[in-house]
Formats: C-alpha cells, sequence, structure tokens
C-alpha cells in the first residue's frame, strides 16, 4: 500500500499484510508529519495489477474526496435512451467483434465470452475530458457520440476525483484546462505517477491547437499516447480507435498472462 504525506510529498510503502482494517496514522520520516490513511479495498482487478508493480500511486483511498465532486456524466438531449440501447448486446456489435477478432487471427470460438480476453461489444469504453477551450465541449460530444461514457471534468477537484474512483479507459486533456487551478499540470502529474500497470490501462490524449493529429513525437514529449489537433476534432473517434487497437496487440501476451480484458 502507498500512501503520500500531504507536507513533503514523501511516498511510503506499507506491506499490506500489517495494514489494519480500519483507518490509521502513520509518522513521516522525512517531515515527521502524521499522515492520516485508510485501508485499501480490495479488487480482483487491483490484485492483478498489484502483482506486477505493487498498487498505483492513483489508488488512494477513494475517501479522501466526496464523490460528489468527481466529474459527471456528460448528458444530452436522448441520453437515457442511448444509454440503455448502448447497453444491450446487438447484431451489429457482436458481427463487428467477430470481424475484428477474425483479423487478428485469433477465431470466432468464444467470442466475448468471459476469460477470452476480448471487450464484450456491448459494454462501453468511460473517456474522462479535461477541457477549457472552446473546443471542449465538441470533444465530449464527438466521444459521447461514438458510444462512449463521457465524464467532463469543471476543474481539477473534479477530474483528480474521477481518475482515482479508477474505471477510466481515456483520458483527454486540454493545456487551457483549468488555468486557475493548474488543472493541466495536476493531470498530467497524475498521469505520469501512476505506476506501469495501471499506467497501461489507461489511454492519454493530449489536445493541442498546434501539433498535428497522430504526430508521435509530440506525444512523446507530453508523456501521452495520442496527439490530437483540437480544431479536427472529429477525427478523435478514429485516431483513438487505431491507438487502442495498437495497445491491444502490443500488451496482448501480457493482458492474457495477468488474466486482464483488452482496453
Amino acid at each position: 500500500m502507498i500512501v503520500t504525506c500531504p507536507n513533503c510529498t514523501t511516498r511510503l510503502q506499507l506491506d499490506k499484510a500489517k495494514v489494519p482494517a480500519r483507518p490509521f496514522s502513520v509518522r513521516c520520516p522525512k517531515c515527521q508529519q502524521i499522515i492520516n490513511a485508510q485501508p485499501p479495498s480490495a479488487s480482483p482487478q487491483r490484485d492483478a495489477l498489484a502483482a506486477v508493480g505493487g498498487l498505483p500511486a492513483s489508488s488512494r483511498s477513494q475517501q479522501e474526496v466526496s464523490v460528489a465532486h468527481a466529474a459527471p456524466v456528460l448528458q444530452e438531449d436522448g441520453a437515457d435512451e442511448a444509454s440503455e440501447a448502448s447497453h444491450a448486446p446487438t447484431a451489429d456489435g457482436e458481427v463487428l467483434r467477430l470481424l475484428a477478432s477474425l483479423l487478428r487471427g485469433v477465431g470466432v470460438e468464444g467470442v466475448g465470452a468471459k476469460g477470452s480476453g476480448l471487450r464484450p461489444a456491448w459494454e462501453r469504453r468511460r473517456a474522462l475530458v479535461c477541457a477549457g477551450s472552446a473546443y471542449g465541449g465538441e470533444v465530449a460530444r464527438t466521444l459521447a457520440g461514438d458510444g462512449y461514457e463521457v465524464f467532463a471534468a469543471a476543474d481539477a477537484a473534479q477530474a483528480m476525483e474521477r481518475m482515482r474512483e479508477g474505471g477510466v479507459d481515456v483520458v483527454a486533456l486540454d493545456p487551457e484546462f483549468d488555468l486557475s487551478g493548474q488543472g493541466a499540470a495536476s493531470v498530467s502529474r497524475e498521469m505520469a505517477s501512476l505506476r506501469m500497470p495501471e499506467r497501461r490501462r489507461v489511454v492519454f490524449v493530449l489536445l493541442s491547437d498546434r501539433a498535428r493529429t497522430g504526430d508521435a513525437h509530440e506525444a512523446f514529449l507530453a508523456g501521452a499516447n495520442l496527439v490530437v489537433n483540437l480544431a479536427k476534432a472529429a477525427e478523435l473517434p478514429r485516431a483513438l480507435e487505431k491507438n487502442i487497437r495498437d495497445l491491444n496487440e502490443l500488451y496482448r501476451d501480457f493482458n492474457k498472462a495477468l488474466g486482464l480484458a483488452e482496453l
């Protein structure tokens, strides 16, 4: 278990077996500050990730910040009907899954079955949009229109809480996000602090007003998986799908060994 000192930001590694099942306090060895901490909540996914690198920094206790402050789900007209429809396995979705399976050369047996490593066609990906420019709304609507469950963060606090809750597949960041609260810097630091097992499970997209979509050099410098030009937000779903497909191919054996589904 990892706890972070709020005074000097020193990170302490605690033996999970010795952590009590109730809230507890430890003293920071560097600045002597008392750190109040919560016991971790166990889950199969967290155990699988911990097995290859320890618990990620972003898995700090969800009790630290009220869930009410997490970035809300983007709501649009007809959102309820669209949500219900998207959760039902459709014939078209199953056909697309079968075709994707054939292209990967894994055959059609057990497509979408438990333990196959494939993401069910009816399971929506979750995207956190942290945008402050005029294009922010367009980015969120574009992802929602492509079937994503979109969380639109208004400030850094909402973004941090949503990320620490986990379960976010995509984080799209605009450099102008929450300028007064240094939102872009906060989100970038949070992404950089993730341990590799969890970082592999999140696609980090940098929204830029100057770099071209798919610029690998800009993405590398920003520690992102993908760069998308804000003026061409309509290209985001296609670029994102290609990036996710490449990542699934790259980590296929790794995910299979850990029993993790594809992104």
